[in-house]
């Protein structure tokens, strides 16, 4: 999925540009905007202006909602500005914070271009949920037969909707290890977390995330405000982490302890600043 941003250039800054004209934006100061392919100052400014008047994410970045709904086409699955705001409050953290996480995990968006949850399938659960089910020298046998989607290390990744194709030969094997073993939707959490989570089964968290982004962000409410485990040698919860700004700590519950490595601090700082160009962590990463 591309996202334009503030200093693109090219053909699809001219192809965003024409459709915030169509769609009655101007530029800064009320002037009428330029369609000359520059992502400035101006095209920032026609952008956020359009997604405070559509309830869209208000961040200046053309990506997946902000595209459609200059397109017009159907919206209805996409999460809110409202959405956002209601669910920073809830939790007590700046709604930038939000944003943030949301970016970092999927590029700010819960679907594929096919409608589907984005999804990835770690093939590791799946051996851990099999060795649970069916003890390990059933779970080995099956890991000899399907290395990509059973096995004791990690990887395996074939992206977008490739992952499905994973999934589907998973669910043959069994479907309740193989939803458990797969991270869902916008803000990617594994199915393992149903039932911490309050839902009946790993069917209906599934269901939940095929319907809309705002289901998928209930998810992730629920997971901040139940979420905890230690972290060099304290007990922590997500949610008073989050509060407290303390980054290490929310990617060490969120991500796991690998998540420098990953790179998941820098990418989520980058675009705090970006959200915010006088934010300074408290707590660095």
């Amino acid at each position: 999925m591309i996202i334009l941003k503030f200093g693109a250039k090219g053909s699809a800054v001219v192809e965003l540009q024409k459709l915030l004209v169509k769609n009655g934006m101007s530029g800064k100061n009320k002037k009428p905007l330029s369609v000359d392919g520059d992502f400035g100052e101006s095209t920032e400014f026609a952008v956020m202006q359009f997604q405070k008047l559509q309830n869209l994410k208000v961040d200046g970045l053309a990506g997946d909602s902000t595209l459609k709904t200059l397109r017009g086409d159907d919206t209805s699955k996409l999460l809110k500005e409202s959405d956002l705001v209601a669910g920073a409050k809830r939790l007590g953290v700046s709604v930038n914070v939000i944003k943030a996480i949301a970016e970092v995990e999927t590029q700010g968006a819960g679907f594929l271009d096919n409608g589907r949850p984005k999804i990835l399938f770690e093939r590791h659960r799946m051996y851990f949920y099999l060795i649970q089910k069916f003890g390990k020298t059933k779970a080995n046998e099956f890991m000899a037969n399907y290395p990509s989607i059973v096995n004791n290390k990690t990887g395996g990744y074939l992206g977008g909707s490739a992952e499905y194709t994973r999934l589907s030969i998973a669910k043959q094997i069994d479907v309740e290890c193989a939803l458990q073993s797969a991270s869902w939707g916008r803000f990617q959490l594994m199915g393992e977390n149903w039932k911490t989570l309050g839902y009946v089964s790993a069917q209906e968290f599934v269901s939940q995330h095929e319907q809309n982004e705002g289901l998928q962000f209930e998810a992730f409410l629920r997971y901040c405000e139940t979420k905890s485990g230690v972290i060099d040698d304290k007990s922590w919860k997500l949610i008073d982490a989050l509060r407290e700004e303390n980054w290490h700590v929310v990617f060490s519950l969120y991500n796991g302890r690998n998540y420098k490595k990953l790179g998941y601090d820098s990418k989520f700082l980058r675009v705090m600043n970006r959200l915010d160009p006088n934010y300074k962590s408290p707590q660095a990463a």
